[in-house]
Protein backbone atom coordinates (compact mmCIF):
# COMPACT_ATOMS: atom_id res chain seq x y z
CA UNK A 1 0.00 0.00 0.00
CA UNK A 2 1.75 3.43 -0.93
CA UNK A 3 2.78 4.99 1.86
CA UNK A 4 0.88 8.54 3.04
CA UNK A 5 3.94 10.97 2.54
CA UNK A 6 3.81 10.05 -1.20
CA UNK A 7 1.48 12.85 -1.66
CA UNK A 8 2.82 16.56 -2.00
CA UNK A 9 -0.75 17.93 -0.58
CA UNK A 10 -1.69 15.18 2.43
CA UNK A 11 -4.78 17.20 3.40
CA UNK A 12 -5.57 18.45 -0.19
CA UNK A 13 -5.84 14.35 -0.96
CA UNK A 14 -8.04 13.99 2.32
CA UNK A 15 -10.37 16.35 1.32
CA UNK A 16 -10.96 15.39 -2.19
CA UNK A 17 -11.46 11.46 -0.92
CA UNK A 18 -13.91 12.28 1.60
CA UNK A 19 -15.62 14.45 -1.12
CA UNK A 20 -15.89 11.17 -4.09
CA UNK A 21 -16.61 9.10 -0.87
CA UNK A 22 -19.54 10.76 0.13
CA UNK A 23 -20.65 11.39 -3.30
CA UNK A 24 -23.32 9.55 -5.44
CA UNK A 25 -21.15 9.44 -8.38
CA UNK A 26 -19.48 6.41 -9.12
CA UNK A 27 -21.12 5.10 -6.55
CA UNK A 28 -23.79 4.39 -3.13
CA UNK A 29 -22.83 8.02 -0.80
CA UNK A 30 -20.67 6.23 2.01
CA UNK A 31 -19.20 3.38 0.02
CA UNK A 32 -16.27 3.23 -2.04
CA UNK A 33 -15.73 1.52 -5.43
CA UNK A 34 -13.37 1.52 -7.80
CA UNK A 35 -14.68 4.24 -10.01
CA UNK A 36 -14.28 6.56 -7.23
CA UNK A 37 -10.28 5.38 -6.21
CA UNK A 38 -10.12 6.95 -9.69
CA UNK A 39 -11.90 9.96 -9.51
CA UNK A 40 -10.47 10.46 -6.44
CA UNK A 41 -6.91 10.32 -8.24
CA UNK A 42 -8.52 12.90 -10.75
CA UNK A 43 -9.84 15.15 -9.19
CA UNK A 44 -6.83 15.03 -6.50
CA UNK A 45 -4.65 16.37 -9.46
CA UNK A 46 -6.97 18.54 -11.47
CA UNK A 47 -6.60 20.72 -7.84
CA UNK A 48 -3.34 20.67 -8.14
CA UNK A 49 -1.75 17.99 -6.08
CA UNK A 50 0.80 15.87 -6.80
CA UNK A 51 3.09 12.74 -6.00
CA UNK A 52 6.87 12.81 -4.14
CA UNK A 53 7.72 9.98 -6.08
CA UNK A 54 8.04 8.75 -10.06
CA UNK A 55 5.10 6.65 -11.37
CA UNK A 56 6.97 3.25 -11.00
CA UNK A 57 9.36 3.95 -7.87
CA UNK A 58 7.81 1.44 -5.43
CA UNK A 59 5.14 0.00 -7.37
CA UNK A 60 4.43 -3.70 -6.14
CA UNK A 61 2.74 -6.58 -8.15
CA UNK A 62 -0.58 -5.73 -7.22
CA UNK A 63 -0.27 -1.90 -8.07
CA UNK A 64 1.31 -2.86 -11.33
CA UNK A 65 -1.93 -5.23 -11.87
CA UNK A 66 -4.27 -2.56 -11.11
CA UNK A 67 -2.99 -0.46 -13.89
CA UNK A 68 -3.04 -2.65 -16.64
CA UNK A 69 -6.67 -3.44 -15.25
CA UNK A 70 -7.21 -0.03 -15.51
CA UNK A 71 -6.37 0.05 -18.74
CA UNK A 72 -9.12 -3.04 -19.58
CA UNK A 73 -12.05 -2.23 -21.64
CA UNK A 74 -14.84 -2.80 -19.04
CA UNK A 75 -18.50 -3.16 -21.06
CA UNK A 76 -21.89 -5.31 -20.58
CA UNK A 77 -22.02 -8.12 -23.23
CA UNK A 78 -23.51 -5.74 -25.28
CA UNK A 79 -20.31 -3.51 -25.21
CA UNK A 80 -22.66 -0.40 -23.12
CA UNK A 81 -19.91 1.12 -20.83
CA UNK A 82 -23.66 1.86 -19.16
CA UNK A 83 -24.30 -1.10 -16.39
CA UNK A 84 -26.99 0.14 -14.47
CA UNK A 85 -30.22 -0.09 -15.72
CA UNK A 86 -33.51 2.47 -15.38
CA UNK A 87 -35.06 -0.13 -12.91
CA UNK A 88 -32.34 0.28 -10.28
CA UNK A 89 -30.76 -3.27 -11.43
CA UNK A 90 -27.38 -3.92 -13.00
CA UNK A 91 -25.81 -5.61 -15.97
CA UNK A 92 -22.69 -8.07 -15.70
CA UNK A 93 -19.45 -5.60 -16.47
CA UNK A 94 -16.36 -7.50 -17.43
CA UNK A 95 -13.51 -6.79 -19.74
CA UNK A 96 -14.46 -6.76 -23.28
CA UNK A 97 -12.14 -9.27 -23.68
CA UNK A 98 -13.25 -11.72 -21.05
CA UNK A 99 -16.93 -11.38 -22.95
CA UNK A 100 -15.03 -12.73 -26.54
CA UNK A 101 -13.75 -15.79 -24.71
CA UNK A 102 -17.38 -17.03 -23.86
CA UNK A 103 -20.20 -18.42 -26.46
CA UNK A 104 -23.89 -16.18 -26.26
CA UNK A 105 -25.14 -18.64 -23.82
CA UNK A 106 -22.39 -18.45 -21.45
CA UNK A 107 -22.71 -14.30 -21.65
CA UNK A 108 -26.39 -14.72 -21.20
CA UNK A 109 -26.30 -16.91 -18.08
CA UNK A 110 -23.40 -14.73 -15.92
CA UNK A 111 -25.61 -11.51 -16.99
CA UNK A 112 -29.08 -13.14 -16.13
CA UNK A 113 -26.81 -14.20 -12.61
CA UNK A 114 -26.31 -10.33 -12.12
CA UNK A 115 -29.68 -8.95 -12.38
CA UNK A 116 -31.55 -11.65 -10.67
CA UNK A 117 -29.44 -11.24 -7.70
CA UNK A 118 -29.09 -7.30 -8.17
CA UNK A 119 -32.94 -7.35 -7.94
CA UNK A 120 -32.72 -8.56 -4.49
CA UNK A 121 -30.52 -5.43 -3.38
CA UNK A 122 -26.72 -7.60 -3.81
CA UNK A 123 -23.98 -5.97 -4.36
CA UNK A 124 -21.27 -8.64 -5.19
CA UNK A 125 -22.36 -11.06 -7.14
CA UNK A 126 -19.81 -13.79 -8.72
CA UNK A 127 -19.82 -14.53 -11.61
CA UNK A 128 -20.64 -18.39 -13.17
CA UNK A 129 -17.93 -20.71 -13.76
CA UNK A 130 -17.84 -19.89 -16.88
CA UNK A 131 -17.38 -16.80 -16.61
CA UNK A 132 -14.45 -16.88 -13.98
CA UNK A 133 -12.73 -18.61 -16.56
CA UNK A 134 -13.07 -16.27 -18.82
CA UNK A 135 -12.01 -13.64 -16.77
CA UNK A 136 -8.78 -15.91 -15.87
CA UNK A 137 -8.28 -16.60 -19.28
CA UNK A 138 -8.43 -13.12 -20.85
CA UNK A 139 -6.75 -11.62 -17.69
CA UNK A 140 -3.49 -13.81 -18.80
CA UNK A 141 -3.56 -12.34 -22.42
CA UNK A 142 -3.93 -8.90 -21.38
CA UNK A 143 -0.96 -9.47 -18.56
CA UNK A 144 1.29 -10.56 -21.43
CA UNK A 145 -0.16 -7.43 -24.05
CA UNK A 146 0.57 -4.67 -20.82
CA UNK A 147 3.99 -6.43 -20.06
CA UNK A 148 4.80 -5.63 -23.70
CA UNK A 149 3.88 -2.51 -23.93
CA UNK A 150 5.65 -1.84 -20.74
CA UNK A 151 8.46 -2.81 -22.05
CA UNK A 152 8.48 -1.40 -25.70
CA UNK A 153 7.20 2.07 -24.10
CA UNK A 154 11.15 1.87 -21.26
CA UNK A 155 12.87 0.59 -24.30
CA UNK A 156 11.91 2.59 -27.21
CA UNK A 157 13.67 5.56 -28.99
CA UNK A 158 12.73 8.72 -27.41
CA UNK A 159 13.31 10.73 -30.84
CA UNK A 160 9.21 11.07 -31.68
CA UNK A 161 8.95 13.45 -28.11
CA UNK A 162 5.11 13.58 -28.73
CA UNK A 163 4.35 9.97 -29.18
CA UNK A 164 6.58 9.82 -25.99
CA UNK A 165 4.67 12.19 -24.12
CA UNK A 166 1.49 10.98 -24.72
CA UNK A 167 2.37 7.29 -23.72
CA UNK A 168 4.07 9.12 -19.96
CA UNK A 169 0.18 10.38 -20.14
CA UNK A 170 -1.59 7.70 -20.46
CA UNK A 171 1.02 5.57 -17.76
CA UNK A 172 0.52 8.34 -15.03
CA UNK A 173 -3.01 7.74 -15.69
CA UNK A 174 -2.99 4.30 -15.10
CA UNK A 175 -0.87 4.50 -12.18
CA UNK A 176 -2.67 7.01 -10.43
CA UNK A 177 -5.98 4.91 -11.07
CA UNK A 178 -3.73 1.54 -9.37
CA UNK A 179 -2.65 3.76 -6.18
CA UNK A 180 -6.11 5.16 -5.52
CA UNK A 181 -7.68 1.81 -5.50
CA UNK A 182 -4.55 0.12 -4.06
CA UNK A 183 -4.92 2.67 -0.93
CA UNK A 184 -8.54 2.12 -0.32
CA UNK A 185 -7.65 -1.87 -0.53
CA UNK A 186 -8.69 -3.31 -3.49
CA UNK A 187 -7.64 -6.79 -3.94
CA UNK A 188 -6.76 -7.16 -7.84
CA UNK A 189 -7.30 -11.35 -8.11
CA UNK A 190 -10.72 -10.40 -6.47
CA UNK A 191 -11.44 -7.60 -9.24
CA UNK A 192 -10.80 -10.58 -11.61
CA UNK A 193 -14.53 -12.18 -10.92
CA UNK A 194 -15.51 -8.27 -10.81
CA UNK A 195 -15.51 -8.06 -7.11
CA UNK A 196 -13.59 -6.48 -4.50
CA UNK A 197 -11.96 -7.87 -1.23
CA UNK A 198 -13.80 -5.51 1.39
CA UNK A 199 -11.66 -7.40 4.20
CA UNK A 200 -8.08 -6.00 2.41
CA UNK A 201 -9.26 -2.34 3.74
CA UNK A 202 -7.16 -0.39 5.60
CA UNK A 203 -7.40 0.91 9.06
CA UNK A 204 -7.51 4.07 7.91
CA UNK A 205 -10.43 3.33 5.68
CA UNK A 206 -12.55 1.25 8.19
CA UNK A 207 -15.43 3.93 8.09
CA UNK A 208 -15.52 2.23 4.21
CA UNK A 209 -18.21 -0.24 4.97
CA UNK A 210 -19.15 -0.57 1.25
CA UNK A 211 -18.03 -1.43 -1.65
CA UNK A 212 -19.65 -1.72 -5.04
CA UNK A 213 -18.65 -3.73 -8.18
CA UNK A 214 -17.18 -2.30 -10.78
CA UNK A 215 -19.19 -0.82 -13.83
CA UNK A 216 -19.47 2.34 -15.89
CA UNK A 217 -22.27 3.83 -14.70
CA UNK A 218 -23.70 7.42 -16.18
CA UNK A 219 -24.68 9.67 -13.22
CA UNK A 220 -28.04 11.89 -14.55
CA UNK A 221 -26.63 14.65 -11.82
CA UNK A 222 -25.11 16.76 -14.64
CA UNK A 223 -23.82 19.26 -11.79
CA UNK A 224 -21.69 16.32 -10.06
CA UNK A 225 -19.75 15.48 -13.66
CA UNK A 226 -17.62 18.62 -13.07
CA UNK A 227 -15.53 16.54 -10.21
CA UNK A 228 -13.57 14.30 -12.93
CA UNK A 229 -12.44 12.99 -16.28
CA UNK A 230 -13.57 9.72 -15.62
CA UNK A 231 -17.01 10.67 -14.09
CA UNK A 232 -18.34 11.71 -17.42
CA UNK A 233 -20.10 9.30 -19.38
CA UNK A 234 -18.10 7.15 -21.24
CA UNK A 235 -18.37 6.24 -25.05
CA UNK A 236 -18.83 2.24 -25.79
CA UNK A 237 -15.88 0.12 -25.40
CA UNK A 238 -13.98 3.19 -23.59
CA UNK A 239 -10.75 2.64 -21.70
CA UNK A 240 -11.56 2.70 -17.94
CA UNK A 241 -9.13 5.60 -15.93
CA UNK A 242 -9.13 7.56 -19.46
CA UNK A 243 -10.84 11.11 -19.01
CA UNK A 244 -12.56 11.91 -22.19
CA UNK A 245 -10.39 14.87 -24.26
CA UNK A 246 -12.27 17.48 -25.80
CA UNK A 247 -10.47 21.06 -26.59
CA UNK A 248 -6.91 20.62 -25.34
CA UNK A 249 -4.64 17.46 -23.35
CA UNK A 250 -5.40 15.80 -20.21
CA UNK A 251 -2.99 18.19 -18.47
CA UNK A 252 -5.09 21.16 -19.72
CA UNK A 253 -7.87 20.04 -17.97
CA UNK A 254 -6.71 18.86 -14.93
CA UNK A 255 -5.65 22.12 -14.48
CA UNK A 256 -9.27 23.83 -13.70
CA UNK A 257 -8.87 22.50 -10.29
CA UNK A 258 -12.03 23.15 -8.22
CA UNK A 259 -14.15 25.81 -9.08
CA UNK A 260 -16.62 25.75 -6.04
CA UNK A 261 -13.86 26.01 -3.59
CA UNK A 262 -11.99 29.18 -4.80
CA UNK A 263 -15.32 30.30 -4.92
CA UNK A 264 -15.16 29.85 -1.25
CA UNK A 265 -18.20 27.00 -1.96
CA UNK A 266 -18.34 23.32 -1.62
CA UNK A 267 -19.34 20.92 -3.47
CA UNK A 268 -22.07 21.47 -6.79
CA UNK A 269 -24.47 22.86 -4.74
CA UNK A 270 -21.87 25.44 -3.86
CA UNK A 271 -22.65 25.42 -0.42
CA UNK A 272 -20.83 27.80 2.02
CA UNK A 273 -17.30 26.34 2.82
CA UNK A 274 -17.32 27.34 6.98
CA UNK A 275 -17.97 24.25 8.45
CA UNK A 276 -22.15 24.33 9.66
CA UNK A 277 -21.25 23.80 12.99
CA UNK A 278 -17.92 22.17 15.39
CA UNK A 279 -16.39 18.82 13.98
CA UNK A 280 -16.67 16.04 16.30
CA UNK A 281 -13.90 14.53 18.00
CA UNK A 282 -13.19 10.95 19.95
CA UNK A 283 -14.22 13.14 22.94
CA UNK A 284 -16.50 14.83 21.64
CA UNK A 285 -19.12 12.29 19.99
CA UNK A 286 -22.68 12.85 18.87
CA UNK A 287 -25.63 10.91 20.74
CA UNK A 288 -28.06 7.98 18.73
CA UNK A 289 -30.49 9.84 17.12
CA UNK A 290 -28.96 13.49 16.77
CA UNK A 291 -29.14 15.04 13.82
CA UNK A 292 -25.79 16.05 12.06
CA UNK A 293 -24.13 17.22 9.42
CA UNK A 294 -21.01 15.54 6.97
CA UNK A 295 -19.58 16.90 3.84
CA UNK A 296 -19.78 15.55 0.01
CA UNK A 297 -19.36 16.17 -3.22
CA UNK A 298 -22.25 18.21 -3.82
CA UNK A 299 -22.26 19.84 -0.58
CA UNK A 300 -23.28 19.62 2.78
CA UNK A 301 -25.51 16.35 3.62
CA UNK A 302 -27.90 16.50 6.58
CA UNK A 303 -28.25 13.30 8.67
CA UNK A 304 -28.74 11.85 11.73
CA UNK A 305 -26.81 9.14 14.12
CA UNK A 306 -28.04 5.48 14.32
CA UNK A 307 -25.07 4.34 16.74
CA UNK A 308 -21.44 5.05 17.72
CA UNK A 309 -19.46 1.90 17.68
CA UNK A 310 -16.73 0.81 19.75
CA UNK A 311 -15.90 -2.40 19.08
CA UNK A 312 -16.12 -4.39 15.80
CA UNK A 313 -19.49 -4.70 13.86
CA UNK A 314 -21.48 -6.07 11.52
CA UNK A 315 -23.11 -2.68 9.53
CA UNK A 316 -25.06 -3.11 6.28
CA UNK A 317 -23.79 -6.40 5.37
CA UNK A 318 -19.89 -5.28 6.05
CA UNK A 319 -17.91 -5.57 9.13
CA UNK A 320 -16.59 -2.38 10.29
CA UNK A 321 -14.06 -1.95 12.85
CA UNK A 322 -13.89 0.13 16.00
CA UNK A 323 -11.98 0.35 19.19
CA UNK A 324 -12.92 2.55 22.30
CA UNK A 325 -9.78 5.01 21.67
CA UNK A 326 -11.14 4.92 17.89
CA UNK A 327 -14.92 5.06 17.57
CA UNK A 328 -16.91 5.10 14.11
CA UNK A 329 -20.21 6.91 13.61
CA UNK A 330 -22.59 5.19 12.06
CA UNK A 331 -24.86 7.81 9.91
CA UNK A 332 -28.44 7.85 7.94
CA UNK A 333 -28.77 10.37 5.12
CA UNK A 334 -31.70 12.07 5.44
CA UNK A 335 -32.06 12.42 1.55
CA UNK A 336 -31.29 9.28 0.64
CA UNK A 337 -31.84 6.89 3.73
CA UNK A 338 -28.11 5.48 3.08
CA UNK A 339 -26.24 4.32 5.47
CA UNK A 340 -22.64 5.24 5.88
CA UNK A 341 -19.46 5.25 8.58
CA UNK A 342 -17.50 7.81 9.59
CA UNK A 343 -14.46 8.89 11.79
CA UNK A 344 -15.83 11.19 14.72
CA UNK A 345 -13.70 14.06 13.07
CA UNK A 346 -15.38 14.07 10.26
CA UNK A 347 -19.06 14.65 11.23
CA UNK A 348 -20.42 18.34 12.26
CA UNK A 349 -23.13 18.88 15.53
CA UNK A 350 -23.81 21.32 17.71
CA UNK A 351 -24.14 20.01 21.90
Amino acid sequence: MPPKDKYTDPKLRDEVKEEIHESDKGGAPGQWSARKAQMMASEYKKRGGGYTTDKDQGQDESQKNLSKWGEEEWQTKEGSGNAKKEDGTEKRYLPKKAWEQMSEEEKQATDDKKQEESKEGKQFVSNTQKAKNARENANKEESENFEGRKQKQSGGAKSKKGQAADNDEQEDEADDDAEAAEEEGYDYDEAQDGEFNEDEVDDDDDEDVDEEEVQGEDDEDEDDAEVADEGEKEPRGQKRGRGKQSGGSNKKQKDNSGKGKQNGTVGSKHDPADAPAPAGSKDRLPGKGQKVVWKSLPGYVDGEVVEVLYDQKEVDGKQVKAKKDDPRIVLKSSSSGKICVHKPDAIYFDD
